[in-house]
């Protein structure tokens, strides 16, 4: 396995994640400049992705990385299925009124959403706050919870343009736990699947609202 980044001075790698990381989700919650965050995610992820694969030390199989992961696979989908049971079934208790109104009342945006959501949301985050950032900022934060959780914290930080607790108390927890996966098993595969289906649950549970859909 390769071993770390192409050698950056520390002030400008900390000067870079503080631009875009910091900077560029604070910017759209002081001034919301007129192009579309999706846009923006986009734009930056094609940096990103050009940054890693125009870097010799990265392995380029942790963007795809599949085979081997059956006992990861498991894992994730055994945690899904009890968070799941367990939200579906508390929202069902204490909120019927709005329970899996999305789905129930705009089906045909909801399918278009499931359908792609994992593909204009998912994997461009993937790119960025994972494969991007474990290999980019290694140097600074190391491989282990230090590296997992400061992925975590921009992660979050990137969804305070929705501007409510909600979104971050939601992608706090979401940051941590695929940050996690993907220090674990090395594949952004592995990670964006288990993205997307925690995704695809809140969007059906009726949590889009506060992440600007639904």
């Amino acid at each position: 396995m390769r071993q770390g980044a192409l050698a950056l001075p520390r002030p400008v790698l900390v000067a870079e994640l503080l631009l875009l990381f910091v900077g560029l989700p604070l910017l759209y919650v002081w001034r919301r400049p007129p192009m579309h965050i999706l846009t923006v995610l986009w734009l930056v992820t094609a940096g990103c992705l050009v940054s890693l694969l125009l870097d010799p030390t990265f392995d380029r199989g942790r963007l795809w990385r599949w085979r081997g992961q059956g006992a990861e696979l498991r894992r994730v989908g055994t945690r899904f299925v009890v968070v799941a049971v367990t939200a579906v079934a508390a929202h069902a208790a204490f909120g019927p009124g709005v329970f899996l109104a999305f789905p129930r009342q705009h089906a045909g945006t909801w399918g278009l959403l499931i359908a792609l959501y994992p593909f204009v949301s998912v994997l461009p985050q993937a790119v960025v706050y994972r494969a991007f950032f474990f290999h980019r900022y290694r140097s600074l934060f190391g491989t282990g919870w230090v590296m997992v959780g400061a992925s975590a914290a921009v992660f979050c930080l990137g969804h305070v343009v929705f501007r409510n607790e909600v979104a971050i108390a939601l992608t706090a927890a979401g940051g941590l736990l695929f940050a996690h996966t993907y220090r674990r098993c090395g594949s952004l595969l592995v990670s964006s699947l288990e993205h997307a289906l925690y995704g695809i649950l809140i969007f059906t549970l009726g949590f889009g609202r506060f992440l600007g859909v639904g």
